[in-house]
């Protein structure tokens, strides 16, 4: 919401921003529960150039004050969740972003007004507002509390349990949930505790293989020394819709499975007996405060928490309601990092360049170059850029070729929106055009792969199209239209492409890197 504002604020449209608390950033007030951030604070970079520092700076939100970053808040690489806080606040105080505070809005419908279809809003008093396009970047701050699970009544919530470790000294513990919040949380309790298990649904996704930054962080993974070296703690795999809880004379919460054909709860057999289970099974997003005819659709599948939205970040079925932040993760979901600030920053600045074009008709900014120093503009954002590097394979740099052969440089569209260039971003392909995009090499974390392996980092310029880690993308394309996506986020194949060997120091200045065209 608040980068949306600035957006807003530096175009000088008309906008207001509602915050239900009494202060931005609210949700970092109480989560995460043991108040350490997972985004990386990387105060010192040997790099003087603050588009690059963006790269290593997940919690800066963009602006042209070069003060309002949060590498001036906290000095540590995963920051305290209060001076998030406390950076948000003054982010948008010194911008002046017109927010009302301490506007819970309740209900939102959509009614005819003269000709068209506008949103009306209104609060916790009964207050109405009208606009007639709306934005929700609520986030995912709902816990997702399964109805399925016989004995959920015993079971405490991440949202609610005490962050006294001294409240669980000699229990058994039983967390549900192998993500970042039942990890964070067996890593506060572990010391403490008889012993501690974590169940989940599937084999456990560590961040360092998946380079998914929604997968278990290192910070958070120390129990797993805790289970491979066999001290007690340890892992559980079952799908929690298979299992349930009952409270016995001994006061203890066995944990029993249900019965394949009746989906009754069957009798306990093994020792798996509890003092506390702690339910840490992730967040949704608020979907109380639609009407029926403003609810939009819900992902479908894996995408099932998230709203649907088009490459425009679209409601799929509510005509001019958008959607920023986390809740554009469905687009970049398991790809990049468009769930927290360092990659929605990026989208944030996307959406507003698509509504400037589709409301205002301004088209997505483009800066005028010559066949000379296109190379040199290629080497400065492929060496400093942090918009593509942080939201790698989801947008991209675009360089259309005029019909004088003259390049317009483009930064970071969504890839998404490529096959609709010009009918969304006001941007026309005449003569072919180029991208420039940030990847990982194809099924570089596949199961049972080693993604430490030396033979990951054994690439040469020759087989720099093998590579497995981020390294720059380059393609040509002849033509001025493009078929839809193969998939989502995956480009349509090429007239030329050319892959930059990666580099281990993520510096390509030396690189020797040749025209595609």
């Amino acid at each position: 919401g608040l980068q949306m504002a600035y957006y807003f604020q530096r175009a000088g449209r008309d906008y207001v921003v509602f915050e239900r608390n009494n202060i931005s950033g609210s949700f970092f007030t109480h989560y995460p529960r043991h108040r350490r951030l997972l985004s990386i604070n990387k105060k010192h970079t040997g790099a003087k150039n603050a588009e690059f520092n963006l790269r290593h700076d997940w919690n800066t939100l963009l602006s042209h004050k070069s003060n309002l970053t949060m590498t001036r808040y906290s000095d540590d690489i995963y920051p305290h969740a209060d001076d998030l806080v406390k950076y948000l606040n003054d982010y948008a105080n010194e911008l002046k972003l017109m927010i009302r505070y301490n506007k819970n809005i309740t209900r939102i419908t959509r009614v005819h007004s003269k000709k068209s279809i506008i949103f009306k809003l209104v609060d916790q008093n009964m207050e109405c507002y009208v606009c007639d396009r709306l934005i929700i970047s609520t986030g995912l701050a709902t816990p997702y509390i399964p109805k399925y699970v016989p004995g959920m009544e015993y079971i405490d919530g991440y949202e609610s349990i005490s962050t006294n470790a001294s409240e669980f000294i000699g229990q058994n513990i039983l967390i549900l949930g192998q993500g970042n919040s039942g990890f964070e949380t067996a890593q506060s309790l572990s010391s403490v505790s008889n012993f501690l298990h974590v169940l989940g649904g599937s084999n456990v996704r560590l961040a360092t293989s998946t380079h998914y930054i929604g997968d278990v962080r290192g910070i958070n993974s120390k129990i797993l020394d805790s289970y491979q070296l066999k001290t007690l703690d340890g892992l559980l795999e079952e799908r929690i819709s298979a299992i349930g809880f009952v409270k016995r004379e001994d006061n203890k919460l066995h944990l029993c499975f249900k019965d394949d054909n009746s989906g009754n709860l069957t009798e306990s057999k093994s020792d798996l007996r509890y003092d506390r289970i702690i339910r840490c099974l992730g967040f949704r997003y608020d979907k109380s405060i639609f009407s029926e005819n403003s609810r939009p659709l819900s992902g479908r599948g894996k995408l099932w928490k998230y709203p649907e939205i088009t490459e425009s970040y679209e409601s799929t079925s509510t005509p001019n309601m958008f959607f920023a932040g986390a809740l554009a993760h469905s687009l970049d979901y398991r790809i990049s990092g468009g769930c927290c600030i360092q990659g929605f920053r990026y989208t944030a600045r996307a959406l507003h360049h698509l509504l400037e074009w589709r409301y205002h008709k301004v088209p997505w900014p483009a800066k005028l170059l010559t066949p000379s120093t296109l190379y040199d503009e290629l080497i400065t954002r492929i060496n400093q850029a942090s918009g593509l590097y942080q939201m790698f394979s989801t947008l991209a740099d675009v360089i259309l070729i005029d019909a004088k052969n003259l390049p317009r440089y483009l930064t970071e569209v969504p890839v998404a929106v490529l096959p609709d260039l010009q009918e969304l971003t006001g941007r026309m392909i005449s003569n072919g055009f180029i991208t420039l995009t940030f990847e990982y090499g194809k099924n570089f974390s596949e199961r049972h792969t080693d993604t430490l392996s030396t033979e990951n980092y054994r690439h040469t310029a020759e087989t720099a199209h093998h590579s497995k880690n981020i390294h720059p993308v380059l393609r040509y394309y002849r033509k001025s239209t493009l078929k839809k996506l193969l998939e989502k986020n995956e480009m349509p194949v090429p007239d030329r492409i050319h892959h930059v060997l990666e580099d281990f120091l993520t510096d390509w200045y030396e690189r020797l890197i040749y025209y595609i065209i």
